[in-house]
């Protein structure tokens, strides 16, 4: 099968693809909830105590990309997956956790309840049930009216670009992305109770983890990165919430060569971003007895190194400035905002599968030396 034959235009065409991929390589299953419209699908391949998860679109822009990369493992490895090392492991994929935010072109997931966008990432492993404990991140309300200001090519690109070089020093820059809980429409919005897509998540990871004896979990992402668009590359890192020194670094950095293991310094005192899955699953599944190494392996969209993310958040402000004036997204904010995660190239289409590739090979092969 053709590369560009792995990605899918909508949820249900890319949803489709994967049940009749995996209906032919393990056991397909489903979540399903009451009154929800996007299901999640998964599909496990072995049935060996430790457990490889590979999940897809927590963002979900982000899943045409996940969703291609986990249907070209489905056709092309999963069927190489000998006896001996499915009688050890247990391959699991769960495809496209924010399907509402893949069909709408949307990294987030409309909060119809309680109002506002609420970035998946940023909603695991909070106490919702306590609005008082709720995590704080003051630094972030320094951006939110420049963020959220009304949309302008110029102006406001060239005021975030400011922010970003008064701010770099003082933890303000990155403090945008960390994840907030006061602004429903402010960008990386945690949310103010666990969303369904979460709630089906942790679902299907405790039905995983019942007879676990380890746990390998890696999400599939775009944004963090370069792309090169003259020369068609991308860059693919895998993104460790710890600092170099860690167990959970450690082993990545032991297991992959090829991929770039990239830790994260500022995490000495504890997570940085704030209801992470990877470090909820650390903390829900973790034991001396259960080792759970958690990452997110990311492929570059941006094509300036300090821009990139400059736009990427104008982008997201510019969103949410015309969901609450305008009640619906422009058609240049929706293809500016598309284009920031899920680059139409055809070029970043393959090299991101490329990159994927070589992840997954060289996952399995280490893997199966580990073995011996």
């Amino acid at each position: 099968m053709k590369k560009d034959a792995y990605y899918s235009e909508n949820w249900y065409q890319a949803t489709d693809k994967f049940f009749r991929n995996a209906s032919m390589r393990g056991d397909l299953r489903w979540c399903v909830a009451d009154g929800h419209d996007f299901d999640i699908p998964y599909v496990l391949i072995g049935n060996g105590p430790n457990k490889v998860v590979i999940n897809s679109g927590i963002h979900g822009i982000e899943g045409y990309f996940g969703s291609a990369a986990q249907n070209m493992f489905l056709d092309k490895l999963a069927r190489n997956l000998t006896p001996e090392m499915q009688a050890k492991y247990t391959f699991v994929l769960i495809h496209a956790i924010n399907g509402w935010g893949m069909q709408n072109r949307m990294r987030e997931v409309m909060d119809n309840k309680h109002g506002g966008l609420v970035d998946l990432n940023r909603n695991f492993g909070i106490d919702f049930n306590r609005p008082e404990t709720l995590p704080q991140n003051p630094k972030y309300e320094l951006a939110h009216d420049l963020l959220l200001s009304k949309p302008d090519a110029v102006a406001k690109k060239n005021a975030i670009k400011k922010f970003r070089s008064e701010h770099l020093t003082d933890g303000a820059w990155d403090a945008i992305s960390h994840g907030q809980y006061k602004h429903p429409y402010g960008l990386f919005y945690g949310g103010s109770a666990p969303m369904m897509e979460n709630k089906m998540t942790m679902h299907i990871y405790d039905e995983i983890m019942r007879d676990a004896t380890s746990l390998v979990s890696i999400g599939l992402h775009t944004g963090v990165g370069r792309f090169d668009r003259k020369r068609g590359r991308v860059t693919r890192q895998l993104l460790v919430s710890h600092p170099a020194e860690h167990k959970n670094t450690k082993y990545f950095t032991d297991l992959l060569v090829a991929t770039a293991v990239i830790p994260d310094e500022r995490a000495k005192n504890g997570p940085v971003l704030l209801g992470d899955l990877v470090d909820c699953l650390e903390t829900r599944y973790g034991t001396p007895e259960i080792p759970v190494y958690t990452a997110d392996f990311e492929i570059g969209t941006g094509e300036f190194p300090i821009m990139s993310p400059v736009y990427k958040r104008m982008d997201m402000g510019d969103a949410r400035y015309d969901l609450l004036n305008h009640g619906h997204i422009s058609t240049q904010t929706f293809n500016n905002l598309t284009e920031s995660w899920y680059p139409q190239s055809p070029k970043w289409r393959d090299a991101a599968l490329d990159g994927a590739w070589i992840l997954f090979v060289e996952l399995i092969h280490n893997l199966k030396q580990q073995q011996k």
